[in-house]
């Protein structure tokens, strides 16, 4: 193995010691919303193959501030037009200038550049929410059926939320977290229409990418058969899982091992590998009649095992993103988790085996 490889491998362990367009085919959507003292915007993608004329267009702003308007809306200027796969960065409520073709604008402040003397608001990332409009028409800003794209963050339940819930760009009761300092919040364009929930295309950026792709690289890709013996204690099948996005500088990534009961003294085992197992290779764990469990990761090439006390309903196994060098992007590591009791003889050898995870580690 490559020494930078085996130096990220060592980092990682130390720290913590799906493409297309779905049935909404969004061509332009919201990509990134950062909001702090530093840098407060709002990104919009291109996504399509075509360029598309926004200029008659409106991002709509919720807010809950008390005494004030809590809707706004900022016409996008008359000749805006987006080129494929293109991005389109609006700095909001602030003074800039508004030159064509430059991939920048500015809001302003003045109350005579927003639609319907409402004028405008500081963009926070404790809470709020933006919508894409297809339209500067006060009497169409209640129908759905205008509405491009929507994102909520820090609170659910702004006005005219429900509109894009109606026509499935958003999802009753979900919200994004509190944007943090330094960080954004961007979406992955590759789950846009792919994903249970509109909100789970969305990550925590911990290095924000204006005007750019928001993710190279990153991949969660699950492979494997999960399985438990009869006479388990578990709440299901023991499914391993990703909390958020493997993105370098993530602090919050982690696996999750879903359907561990917790109140047995039962323990998670859980092997890092670089590899699936080649397909035929038998497996090492104790047979049991009629049960097929095998290891999906390849266990010849096991880099660490590690040893968790289970949780209830779901055991975390965190992974750290924050403190690996550049070199590794592009890790590629294999996870695979057994469920089992340190009291052999009372309860059965091993509970359950779960799938297997990917991880190729992006930026």
């Amino acid at each position: 193995m490559h020494t930078t490889l085996r130096q990220a491998i060592a980092a990682l362990f130390a720290i913590a010691a799906i493409p297309g367009i779905g049935a909404h085919a969004q061509a332009v959507v919201v990509s990134e919303v950062r909001a702090d003292a530093a840098e407060r915007w709002v990104e919009l993608h291109n996504r399509g193959p075509v360029a598309i004329d926004v200029s008659s267009w409106s991002l709509h702003y919720a807010t809950r501030t008390p005494g004030m308007p809590k809707n706004y809306w900022w016409p996008l200027p008359v000749g805006t037009v987006m080129a494929p796969d293109s991005y389109l960065r609006v700095n909001w409520f602030q003074t800039g200038s508004n030159v064509p073709g430059t991939g920048e604008l500015w809001t302003g402040t003045s109350p005579y550049g927003f639609l319907f003397g409402l004028g405008g608001e500081t963009l926070l990332g404790t809470r709020g929410a933006f919508a894409l409009f297809r339209s500067q028409n006060n009497s169409l800003m209640n129908t759905a059926a205008i509405i491009e794209d929507w994102v909520s963050w820090g609170e659910n339940g702004y006005t005219r939320e429900s509109l894009a819930i109606e026509v499935g760009l958003w999802s009753s009761g979900r919200h994004l977290p509190a944007i943090a300092v330094g960080t954004s919040l961007a979406r992955d364009p590759q789950l846009v229409g792919n994903v249970a929930f509109a909100d789970l295309a969305w990550f925590v950026d911990h290095s924000p990418t204006p005007l750019h792709a928001n993710m190279t690289g990153a991949i969660v890709q699950s492979y494997g058969q999960a399985c438990s013996l009869p006479g388990n204690h578990l709440l299901g099948l023991p499914t391993m899982r990703a909390e958020s996005l493997p993105l370098l500088g993530n602090n919050e990534f982690a696996l999750v091992v879903d359907n561990t009961t917790g109140i047995f003294g039962e323990f998670v085992l859980v092997g890092f590998g670089t590899a699936a197992a080649p397909v035929g290779t038998p497996s090492i764990l104790p047979p049991y009649v009629g049960v097929p469990c095998h290891e999906a990761i390849d266990v010849q090439q096991l880099i660490t095992t590690w040893l968790l006390p289970a949780q209830i309903v779901g055991t975390a196994v965190p992974l750290p993103l924050h403190l690996l060098p550049p070199s590794a992007v592009g890790l590629e590591l294999h996870a695979q988790a057994l469920v089992l009791d340190l009291l052999p003889n009372v309860f059965l050898p091993y509970q359950g085996l779960s799938n297997a995870l990917r991880v190729v580690i992006g930026q």
